[in-house]
């Protein structure tokens, strides 16, 4: 995830009495359906940096960071077709760029017990599956933000994926979290995108242009705008409120792009 800092009195005036979350800039797996999701902020979390195994009497990770900060989770179901080795590969192609450090990974039995891990740890027995089918990943940004995928193939032959966000509260401060970063003319992944939000949660996009033959960057950014809002139609143009940046945007958010920010009220 990247960071935007305010940028002008007219981003500051909209802003003003919102507060924002992290979310996760990650493009679900295709037909992916969204089971439910949680966030909840200042929350005391455990990030697993280790194969699960007993501990006393229970289970626990063989290390884990633990932290407060903000907490966001999702948990998807992918049809029983899907070959989990592409599925894994999607989400991981997608957590291991922009700077992020792996810091922990395994599959199959490496990882330890799946029942451990679906009730133990994350207490969601949606999760559990056969041990030689489950993956995990940890990794950190630059920004120290924290994401956690597991994936496992239930007895039902139903793909789950897990997708955890950690936000300490260490790196909370009075800059905006910018959950994904999309090329303006790709309407079809920005609809994607918008589509598999929970009910009710909203988004700000932040449009950067730039001068064109015969259009100001600024005339230019409102065309951009216009394309996107006719291409999120009826259904889903509500919930992105576009603030045109033309090209007063910092030199990390592109050109032609569109970078999205979580809102929560």
């Amino acid at each position: 995830m990247l960071k935007l800092r305010m940028m002008s009195f007219f981003s500051l005036a909209f802003f003003s009495g919102l507060s924002f979350a992290g979310m996760l800039g990650i493009e679900p797996y295709r037909e992916a359906q969204l089971v439910k999701s949680n966030s909840q902020a200042g929350q005391f979390v455990e990030i697993p940096l280790g194969k699960i195994s007993r501990a006393g009497s229970g289970w626990e990770p063989e290390r884990v960071e633990r932290l407060e900060g903000d907490f966001f989770s999702s948990l998807y179901k992918i049809h029983r077709n899907a070959v989990l080795s592409d599925v894994y590969g999607h989400y991981r192609s997608q957590m291991t760029v922009d700077g992020r450090t792996v810091l922990f990974e395994c599959d199959s039995r490496s990882c330890g017990s799946s029942n451990a891990w679906a009730n133990n740890f994350f207490g969601d027995y949606l999760l559990y599956g056969p041990d030689q089918s489950q993956f995990l990943l940890v990794v950190k940004n630059p920004q120290d933000i924290y994401q956690v995928l597991y994936i496992n193939r239930r007895g039902a032959g139903d793909v789950m994926v897990r997708l955890d966000e950690v936000k300490s509260a260490q790196v909370n401060g009075t800059e905006f979290d910018i959950v994904a970063q999309m090329d303006v003319q790709d309407i079809p992944r920005i609809r994607r995108f918008v589509s598999a939000l929970p009910a009710g949660q909203t988004l700000v996009g932040f449009v950067t242009s730039q001068k064109t033959a015969g259009l100001s960057a600024l005339e230019s950014g409102d065309q951009l705008i216009s394309v996107m809002q006719a291409g999120l139609g009826d259904r889903f143009q509500d919930r992105v409120r576009f603030v045109n940046l033309a090209d007063l945007g910092r030199e990390s958010l592109g050109v032609n792009r569109v970078s999205f920010v979580y809102v929560r009220q």
